[in-house]
């Protein structure tokens, strides 16, 4: 099961790599992915033969990729004993998500059971101390897979569920999750920001740009704020009845907000050093076709059309949602 995550192009990374490796040599092409989400495009590139760059807002993003690519035979064996010893426990401790997270927090948030949540927490605790940071990642993978297989959650983790589903009342046990080979380099930061910092230019330089932003206003702090909060395991002081972290200063995205969404298209193109440009966007964004056309008049457009997101059951929608994947060449 992959990390369940709105906008994944699991699906669609063939049609989309079909369009971008036309023409281009992948061996020492350095392919940049601005917004990475849960990692299947970077994961693509790697396997594709790229030398990656994978940049999100989210840290849970930047603990996906770096866990699951490159592992040495040596730290994939520590990871093994790691989880064969956590998957050995029947019971967890008292601690943070058991505290917040579950029907006997306060107040009661019903994201898991009491038994998962304090797994949870026993699990945090059990690789606190790890400090080879592809080993602790690659732990935080396997567990933010779990999470996503037993949350109790719909697409999103904006709000839980007000009765436990089947899956949720399935224990926190970990599994063994591929890993794949090659190397990447991973950061979390505002992509433009990244773009303009001058010590990341020092060492990076981008052939290839692929950029796959929010399209619409929800912002994804409060859509998964559950493995933000796993990855980090801060402690953070949440609010409301949801339990939200405090997104508008972690992970705002300017890309939500329509009056700002062509200035920041505009200003990454500006600043990224790629002779190659890939936008994923869609039907239902906020901005139209047009609005790209009119910004960048030698854009190329690329679209395929696919079944809409099978939670939209109402009448009042159309069955198919057209992909677009846009292409600047400089």
């Amino acid at each position: 099961m992959n990390i369940r995550y709105i906008g994944s192009k699991y699906k669609l990374n063939r049609w989309i790599f079909s369009i971008i490796n036309q023409n281009i040599s992948t061996e020492n092409t350095v392919f940049l992915d601005a917004c990475s989400g849960c990692g299947s495009v970077s994961k693509y590139a790697v396997n594709s033969g790229y030398k990656v760059i994978a940049n999100d807002l989210m840290k849970f993003s930047s603990v996906i990729l770096n866990g699951s690519i490159g592992l040495t035979k040596e730290q994939h064996n520590i990871t093994l004993k790691e989880i064969n010893k956590f998957n050995s426990f029947d019971n967890g401790i008292n601690g943070y998500f058991y505290n917040n997270f579950c029907d006997e927090s306060v107040p009661p948030r019903l994201y898991f059971t009491a038994k998962n949540a304090q797994l949870i927490d026993l699990f945090l605790k059990q690789i606190n101390s790890i400090e080879d940071s592809k080993v602790k990642d690659y732990l935080l993978y396997c567990g933010l897979k779990t999470i996503s297989r037993v949350s109790n959650v719909t697409g999103t983790q904006s709000a839980f569920l007000k009765k436990y589903q089947k899956r949720a009342k399935d224990p926190f046990k970990l599994n063994y999750e591929n890993v794949i080979e090659g190397e990447i380099s991973v950061f979390n930061r505002d992509i433009l920001s990244l773009l303009n910092d001058s010590e990341f230019r020092r060492t990076h330089r981008e052939d290839i740009l692929y950029l796959d932003p929010p399209y619409n206003q929800r912002q994804y702090g409060p859509n998964y704020h559950l493995y933000e909060t796993f990855v980090r395991n801060d402690n953070s002081q949440i609010k409301g009845l949801t339990g939200l972290r405090d997104w508008k200063n972690e992970s705002y995205s300017d890309f939500c907000v329509k009056e700002n969404c062509l200035q920041i298209f505009e200003s990454i193109v500006k600043s990224s050093t790629a002779k190659s440009i890939f936008i994923s966007y869609n039907s239902e964004g906020l901005l139209q076709k047009e609005d790209f056309k009119n910004l960048f008049p030698n854009i190329i457009i690329h679209q395929h059309t696919k079944q809409r997101y099978k939670s939209f059951k109402s009448d009042s929608f159309n069955k198919n949602v057209t992909e677009y994947l846009f292409e600047i060449q400089r």
